[in-house]
């Protein structure tokens, strides 16, 4: 037998993703806008709410088991990083190649950038 529709939306381990039909009462003006622009409204509404709560609620699979450490936002239900944070000392950006480090002599953390670069400084210096 042939599928009808869409093809279901599933996490990051291969389980569907159920959905449910909600009512949203918006202006007559918006969805005709919404309707000339042809935005699909479902996709619209949950890309916004995500957006919203992206601390709070994971775009992948919408569970709202999220942590924020220093490194970055993730999602402990499907396990995917959200947002990478920045380092508080030089604005880089974490991620896996560029992950938060002790600065030596200090009790502040930096990342390997800041490393690097403090170590670079140290040896110009002296």
């Amino acid at each position: 037998m042939r599928q009808v529709g869409r093809p279901p939306e599933r996490d990051s381990e291969g389980n569907r993703i159920s959905k449910c039909l909600v009512n949203v009462t918006i202006p007559t003006k918006l969805r005709d806008f919404l309707s000339k622009h042809k935005i699909n409204r479902s996709q619209l509404f949950t890309r916004v709410v995500t957006m919203i709560y992206c601390n709070a609620l994971c775009p992948k699979c919408y569970g709202d088991h999220v942590t924020d450490s220093l490194m970055a936002i993730r999602c402990d239900d499907c396990d995917i990083v959200i947002k990478y944070n920045k380092c508080q000392h030089c604005e880089t950006q974490y991620n896996k190649q560029n992950l938060p480090l002790g600065l030596k002599n200090s009790s502040e953390v930096g990342c390997e950038t800041c490393v690097n670069s403090k170590t670079a400084e140290f040896y110009a210096t002296n």
